[in-house]
């Protein structure tokens, strides 16, 4: 133990020494990015809020029901991102709270943000573990719950190699809400010191508004019969696949209309280039007199209006190897789902849609012939959105056991 402590403190200490050093550069390059934030002092609070570190626009989503919740509650709320994709999310979603953002996980940027917003409670989300906001809770006594948490194999294996390391930084951490028996299992490995419960994925309390259909549809100069087909949160490779299909995706659905929403906005000038000689048209600037067969989403906050008026869904990151992206936000509006196969951050959620017949897993040299078999079957892609539908409802208790999980440690 001794051994791993004097071997942490000597890591920070390097980490402070090349902070500093490197800081004046490190903000020239931060600057276009937008993530000079990072380096900034939050805002003083007095009232103590919940602090909530939720990494990106996965975890955001993740977490919007149980904010939510907790705001209802009458607990303030803080939010902290690493992303700036996270972080405009969460000011969309809850532009009346506190949001930083907190990529630099520097020993004293993090006891500075400790002081500065004196949180009550800390909850991660999924699978955030940062060593020094670990360190830095246990420093001020700030008890931590891991919600949503989810841990795969090779992670484990990975963090086992640090376990005493972590058991050490990581007093603080007062509970761990599991998504499944398996994640359960491995944090338990992992914590051993820790109660660790199985309290759902939060993924299926979804709470996204109700849209006007008809209207949107009339906005973005959509006729009723025309067929929407929505490649959500798209990542590099897909748009070449969707684009190279969409010949032959026409000649077999000729009132085809492709909705895509790139999952990183700064990507847009790259998908912009493969849609050179196709007629597209960006969300942005889009002139309905002029028609599209393509529409690029380009702002964020639009998906899951294109998500509500699509009559078939494919979700990203799927088809090639980026772990895929969250499959329940089309099942909110009742929609016919498919993916790929590379689907491991969201693997339980997978599962019991495949269990309950509400999502088709294809592959890119069999995708053209699963869409087009769909778009011909709207019996079969309305079964699916409504199996869809049902897996949301059934699993909707997970924010039940999260919130009387977080309220036995605020205890």
């Amino acid at each position: 133990m001794i051994l791993y402590k004097a071997i942490f403190s000597l890591l920070n200490l390097i980490l402070e020494v090349i902070y500093y050093i490197s800081y004046p550069l490190s903000r020239l390059i931060a600057l276009p990015y937008q993530y000079n934030e990072g380096f900034q002092r939050p805002a003083r609070r007095q009232d103590r809020p919940i602090l909530i570190h939720a990494a990106s626009v996965g975890e955001v989503n993740a977490a919007s029901a149980l904010i939510k919740t907790l705001l209802q509650e009458g607990y303030p709320i803080h939010i902290n991102t690493v992303t700036i994709t996270g972080r405009a999310l969460a000011q969309s979603m809850f532009p009346q709270l506190g949001i930083s953002l907190a990529p630099l996980d520097v020993l004293h940027l993090r006891k500075r943000q400790m002081r500065m917003l004196r949180p009550r409670l800390i909850l991660i989300v999924e699978t955030e573990i940062w060593p020094n906001l670990l360190y830095a809770a246990g420093q001020f006594a700030i008890p931590i719950v891991f919600v949503n948490a989810r841990l795969s194999e090779i992670s484990l294996k990975n963090y086992l190699k640090i376990g005493p390391l972590l058991r050490i930084i990581g007093s603080s951490i007062k509970a761990i809400l599991a998504q499944s028996a398996e994640d359960k299992a491995r944090f338990e490995k992992l914590f051993q010191q820790v109660p660790v419960s199985q309290a759902g994925n939060l993924k299926f309390c979804l709470s996204l508004p109700e849209y006007d259909a008809a209207k949107i549809k009339d906005d973005l100069g959509i006729r009723n019969d025309d067929f929407i087909l929505v490649w959500g949160s798209s990542r590099p490779g897909e748009e070449v696949l969707i684009l190279g299909l969409l010949p032959e995706l026409k000649k077999g659905i000729p009132a085809l209309k492709l909705i895509l929403a790139p999952r990183h906005p700064k990507r847009i000038p790259e998908v912009e280039k493969l849609l050179s000689g196709i007629n597209y048209q960006k969300l942005s600037s889009l002139d309905t007199k002029a028609g599209w067969d393509v529409l690029l989403i380009d702002t964020l906050g639009q998906l899951s209006k294109a998500y509500s008026i699509s009559d078939l869904v494919i979700v990203g990151g799927s088809f090639y190897d980026f772990g895929g992206h969250n499959p329940l936000e089309p099942a909110f509006y009742a929609k016919a789902i498919v993916m790929g196969g590379y689907h491991s951050s969201c693997r339980d959620s997978v599962r019991i849609l495949q269990k309950a017949s509400a999502i088709l897993i294809s592959e890119p040299d069999k995708l053209l012939e699963d869409l087009l078999a769909l778009a011909g079957d709207s019996g079969q892609r309305e079964e699916m959105g409504r199996n869809a539908k049902i897996v949301l409802t059934e699993n909707a208790h997970a924010l039940d056991v999260h919130v009387r999980g977080i309220k036995q440690c605020l205890k």
